[in-house]
């Protein structure tokens, strides 16, 4: 099954563990932050990176390898170290290079502006083109040129071959793994536990064309540990409860509060 190929595959050896991301987080966290406050910083980049990809009209797959861009970078470094703005643009910029759809760095950093601009007239992007290029190798070092990332999109189609979900059911499915960008779960959890958990989310059991019986068969067929995929469950609904606080506007004030708190700290 797909679960036997992923769990097998050579990525794993790049996930973490809940408790190695939480050392490295709290590495270059500010006390004075909470964790709510900390959601809403993930919930808003991975949306800001999803409103510049949709004005350069990308696949969803290239905006999700940019966040996980985003994210492998401020694993290890902080806001203070580069400007979270500047980052959002070259992981776009980068993640359409490796995707093999690339466009223009000029472009790239013209819609990027553009995208904070009609969020918030506070965000500054006082960046160029050749910050851009300067950022990217940053980025490429801090990533160790490890560039490869592994979706859940293609094993939730893979899976679907055999589960045949209803098109309401899917494309709740696909629209919960878009959420599931906005947390940290890609950087622990192998695709395919993602893929079922969006699947089990979205009720497939009484939405698919299987009957209650043959889908939780096919559950059970899946070798996967269901543990994983609760957690994953779980930390989803966690997130949408945080999500009902969630006010993009006052975000970018609450950045430059963290590079502040950051920077007084030094």
């Amino acid at each position: 099954m797909a679960a036997n190929y992923w769990e097998s595959s050579q990525f794993q050896r790049f996930l973490l563990t809940r408790y190695e991301l939480a050392e490295l987080e709290s590495g270059h966290m500010v006390h004075n932050l909470s964790v709510t406050e900390v959601t809403h910083l993930k919930i808003f980049f991975a949306n800001m990176i999803m409103r510049i990809g949709k004005r350069i009209r990308i696949r969803q797959e290239i905006i999700a390898t940019a966040v996980v861009y985003f994210k492998r970078f401020y694993i290890n470094n902080s806001f203070y170290d580069i400007d979270p703005y500047l980052m959002t643009a070259t992981c776009v910029y980068l993640a359409c290079k490796v995707d093999e759809n690339p466009h223009h760095i000029k472009y790239v950093w013209s819609e990027s502006k553009g995208a904070f601009a009609e969020v918030s007239t506070d965000i500054r992007f006082p960046f160029d083109v050749s910050d851009i290029a300067e950022c990217e190798s940053y980025l490429l070092e801090e990533m160790k040129f490890y560039l490869v990332v592994y979706h859940p999109y293609q094993v939730l189609i893979d899976l679907n071959t055999h589960l045949k979900l209803a098109k309401p059911s899917l494309q709740a499915a696909w629209s919960i793994i878009n959420d599931s960008f906005c947390t940290d779960m890609i950087l622990v959890y192998p695709p395919h536990v993602i893929a079922i958990a969006a699947m089990f989310l979205s009720r497939v059991v009484d939405q698919g064309s299987l009957s209650e019986t043959d889908a939780l068969q096919w559950y059970a067929d899946l070798n996967v540990d269901m543990t994983d995929v609760l957690q994953v469950v779980g930390e989803l609904l966690a997130v949408y409860d945080v999500w009902s606080t969630y006010s993009e506007w006052r975000i970018p004030e609450l950045v430059y509060r963290y590079i502040a708190d950051i920077a007084a700290s030094c």
